[in-house]
């Protein structure tokens, strides 16, 4: 491509107010000059802008330049292997409704959220691409406490600290927690215990509740099961006092509406990232192993859960209004 095209080619990128208005972080655009072949078939070019939407949310605990970084160069890798010539606009986007809006007024093609922002879109989903984390999938969250303790229920909480790290697909571990000790009659504002998620490691919250330096802890139970193998004693002292039902955490929305050849060569893209070591690294910064593609309806258990602790919530909210 010569500079006078290449400079044409950036004065057709869109420059519309709405997408200038997104807060994000960063920006990074990319422009890959490659072809695409299919076997047996001429060259085809693509000339569109690839807008991807991340939330920090879905990267809690990884430096987000870090994240974007590993992002462009898998980006600028995986478009020259697979041939796609595009604009790619990558965006850390720090508002659930920016994002729901991005998607809505078809100014971002592909989205990285956690599952209980699904809720908010207002359009039909068929597919999503899922998250899935190293070891057991769906994630199950686990309220753990020391067993010398004797915290056996919510109400051995009282006065007691619970910590609820932000670590990997924790996204849904205190909306979980909030739904499990309502249960009991408490109400997720309710001062009855201290609630903290200032730590971003799973595996250094479940320690201090076997070094006993906090009350209890909420972490993924696939993380205790782990910790175990590695020292029988965690197993033996740490006791479960409750479990979530599987969930899954976190999802990748690639807008129904954009419907071009580009976005099937994407789809092919995405579902085979773990196939390659650049893939792997995306992967990693996501802290999953790979991405699958599955019907909407693989979310049913976790989009029933949400839909179910939003309507007991507004109802203990209206309760007390009364």
């Amino acid at each position: 491509m010569s500079w006078e095209e290449t400079k044409m080619f950036f004065s057709v990128l869109p420059s519309s107010p709405a997408w200038h208005r997104l807060k994000t972080q960063c920006l990074i655009p990319l422009i890959l000059g490659v072809f695409l072949f299919f076997p047996g078939t001429a060259a085809i070019v693509f000339c569109e802008v690839i807008h991807i939407g991340i939330s920090p949310q879905t990267v809690p605990n990884a430096n987000i330049n870090d994240a974007l970084a590993a992002i462009k160069i898998w980006t600028q890798n995986a478009a020259r292997a697979n041939g796609i010539e595009s604009a790619f606009e990558v965006a850390i986007i720090d508002s659930p409704t920016e994002l729901r809006d991005g998607l809505d007024n078809q100014q971002l093609e592909i989205v990285s959220i956690p599952t209980h922002n699904i809720v908010q879109l207002n359009f039909r989903l068929d597919t999503i691409f899922v998250s899935v984390p190293t070891g057991s999938f769906p994630v199950r969250y686990a309220l753990v406490a020391h067993r010398n303790n004797t915290i056996t229920t919510p109400r051995d909480l009282e006065n007691s600290t619970v910590v609820i790290p932000r670590g990997d697909f924790m996204q849904l571990a205190e909306i979980w927690f909030d739904a499990y000790v309502q249960e009991y009659g408490y109400t997720p504002e309710s001062s009855f215990l201290t609630k903290r998620t200032d730590s971003e490691d799973v595996f250094k919250a479940g320690m201090q509740v076997f070094f006993r330096q906090i009350d209890a802890a909420v972490i993924p139970r696939n993380a205790l099961n782990r910790m175990g193998k590695r020292n029988p004693q965690i197993q033996n002292d740490l006791f479960i006092i409750g479990e979530s039902t599987p969930l899954i955490p976190i999802v990748l929305i690639v807008r129904p509406s954009w419907q071009t050849p580009l976005r099937h060569a994407m789809e092919t893209v995405l579902s085979e990232l773990h196939t390659t070591p650049l893939g792997k690294q995306v992967l990693a910064v996501f802290h999953c192993s790979r991405l699958e593609k599955h019907p909407i309806t693989v979310l049913e258990p976790t989009l029933s859960f949400l839909r179910n602790q939003k309507k007991i919530t507004q109802q203990t909210g209206d309760n007390e209004q009364k």
